[in-house]
């Protein structure tokens, strides 16, 4: 990817560029050519080792294919849920909002899948003019807006995923009254749309520009398109870039892992809690079944809210630091880590199919009744147990 920016003052050229492009275009390949002020800020101003430059090399060398094969695995593995979570037996609210979220996940696997084969496989084989060919910068410019808008899509369901568990463990005898059907619904709608308009700042931000370059072999003059900071992203001194900044590396990032952390350790608490409320029930025969499933699917929930946590918080704090410290962080330190955190979110997106048939019953169950073949059954029984209904608690 080929990126021409300008230092401006303290918003750095990683920080306007909205978090490495929005965390999505990997400036590691970019040819992005200091300027004298920008070579002393580096030489003065190294936050990262020359360590984290020798990670950076080994780990884009097989970052490309990694992320293949993870993409790969995350779609088969998304539509395999999303059958799974959509049987008659499996519908209830959260299901449904799990089920949005699969398809969330399932489209950001399938727009960076042509992206990584672009700028890490086919990069070797094709010529500068070739890979900065119209098609090529116009598919990247979209990679970064449709990748955002997928990814606020998630956090927002993770977030409601999140509200909807602590209500069911914490206030169960409203669960039913607040977190219905029709709700979901509306949840999941509206966390589809609304980040198509949360995120119009991001789309005007970033537009495509041609340059003339000389074939240094040949010496004759041929056409590039590249992505750059548009005209009304720099008007009124960057006003829509610093606004972008603080939308999405703040607000969209740091935001939501903050209060997804506080409501992880409520669900533990309000989990724990539930748990003595359990002992002291009269009738613990029929109970202890029931509040088994529940137990299960808060856990399940619970690590996938972990997990989340795990792969965002670190892009926040990064795309933060980038901001307040400037180009020189963002080159040394966020540049040499763009790759490592975006596999992480890749296979975050990926795992969920697996935590789902390790801490679910009745995902296993469903799943097993849907595809494995039946000549197995001969062999092999599944044993039922009509107390893991996700009806019931999820």
């Amino acid at each position: 990817m080929f990126l021409k920016m300008s230092v401006t003052g303290n918003m750095s050229r990683g920080s306007s560029l909205t978090e490495r492009l929005l965390n999505t275009l990997n400036l590691s390949d970019a040819e992005m050519e200091p300027t004298g002020f920008e070579s002393k800020m580096l030489e003065s101003e190294l936050y990262c080792g020359d360590e984290f430059v020798e990670f950076h090399t080994g780990f884009k060398v097989f970052h490309g294919y990694f992320s293949i094969i993870v993409c790969l695995f995350g779609i088969i593995t998304n539509i395999l849920n999303i059958i799974v979570l959509t049987r008659k037996d499996m519908i209830s609210p959260t299901n449904a909002i799990l089920t949005g979220l699969a398809v969330a996940d399932m489209l950001v696997m399938l727009d960076y899948l042509p992206f990584s084969v672009h700028t890490y496989i086919l990069i070797k084989y094709e010529t500068h003019e070739e890979h900065f060919a119209y098609h090529w910068t116009l598919l990247i410019l979209f990679h970064a807006h449709f990748s955002v808008v997928c990814h606020t899509i998630s956090i927002g369901l993770t977030i409601t995923l999140a509200v909807w568990r602590y209500i069911a463990v914490s206030l169960p005898n409203k669960n039913r009254e607040w977190c219905n059907m029709e709700r979901a619904r509306i949840a999941i709608v509206s966390s589809y749309l609304f980040p198509l308009v949360f995120c119009i700042p991001v789309y005007l931000t970033f537009s495509i520009h041609s340059q003339l370059k000389t074939d240094p072999i040949a010496g004759h003059l041929y056409e590039i398109f590249v992505i750059d900071i548009s005209d009304v992203a720099l008007a009124h001194h960057g006003l829509l870039r610093t606004i972008n900044f603080w939308v999405y590396s703040v607000i969209v990032k740091l935001v939501p892992c903050v209060a997804l952390t506080l409501l992880s350790l409520s669900l533990i608490v309000a989990l724990y809690r539930a748990n003595e409320r359990k002992i002291k029930l009269v009738n613990r025969a029929n109970s202890e079944s029931d509040q088994r499933a529940c137990d299960r699917t808060t856990r399940m929930l619970l690590a996938v809210l972990l997990l989340f946590l795990i792969t965002e918080f670190p892009q926040g704090i990064f795309a933060l630091l980038s901001g307040v410290l400037g180009d020189a962080f963002f080159r040394t330190c966020y540049q040499n880590f763009g790759e490592m955190m975006d596999i992480l979110a890749l296979i975050n997106s990926a795992i969920n199919f697996i935590l789902y048939c390790t801490m679910s019953r009745q995902f296993r169950q469903t799943f097993n009744r849907l595809f494995k073949p039946r000549i197995l059954n001969n062999w092999i029984a599944i044993p039922q147990d009509p107390h893991t209904q996700a009806t019931t608690c999820v």
